[in-house]
């Protein structure tokens, strides 16, 4: 029992190893574009190739078949779900974290520090907003329909989601705070669906 626990420890750390490899590489080769699919990629891709390679690489070291296959497809399993944790802390952070890059930036700066106007000229809204704007068409979840922008049906359900999460925490979302003060002004009125 004892031995095939650590077998399936060694799976997940066989998926490790070979996630460490590909997502590296991966991520690179890719320059950080298309961050959320080149990791999910390569979570996949190490899952499987870990899974397998265990199957056949561990097969007489079982103490029994439904052991291995538990081992195999569990450490996979488990694998992908700390693959994900680690994705979306490390890798995606880096990539998506205002604040993160907020305090990189600062601590650039001579002697760690950065005045407020010169953090503003270095990092700005629309720079943030053109490259979230290119994640969402290149993804699908939104699209262009000649000059408006419209949500696809899984931009729908994303957004429902979300504003379903945010009111019912009761955080104060201060982009809706302007659209529906804007809306009440008259400017921003819903149009219908042509």
């Amino acid at each position: 029992m004892v031995r095939d626990l650590l077998l399936y420890f060694a799976v997940v750390g066989l998926c490790g190893a070979i996630f460490l490899l590909v997502h590296v590489t991966a991520v690179r080769a890719m320059r950080g574009e298309k961050l959320i699919r080149t990791l999910a990629s390569s979570i996949a891709l190490s899952a499987l190739v870990g899974g397998v390679i265990g199957w056949w690489g561990l097969e007489v070291s079982f103490t029994s078949q439904s052991v291995r296959l538990l081992a195999c497809v569990g450490g996979a399993l488990t694998f992908a779900g700390f693959a994900g944790v680690y994705c979306h802390l490390g890798p995606i952070s880096v990539d998506r974290s205002v604040s993160s890059h907020l305090v990189e930036l600062v601590y650039l700066g001579p002697g760690h520090r950065l005045r407020e106007a010169e953090l503003f000229e270095l990092y700005t809204q629309a720079d943030v907003l053109e490259k979230r704007f290119r994640d969402c068409l290149e993804t699908g979840i939104i699209e262009r329909n000649g000059e408006e922008l419209v949500t696809t049906q899984r931009g729908a359900q994303i957004a429902r989601i979300f504003l379903a999460l945010g009111t019912g925490l009761g955080m104060r979302l201060w982009y809706l705070e302007r659209f529906n003060k804007r809306r009440a002004s008259g400017g921003g009125a819903p149009r219908s669906a042509a």
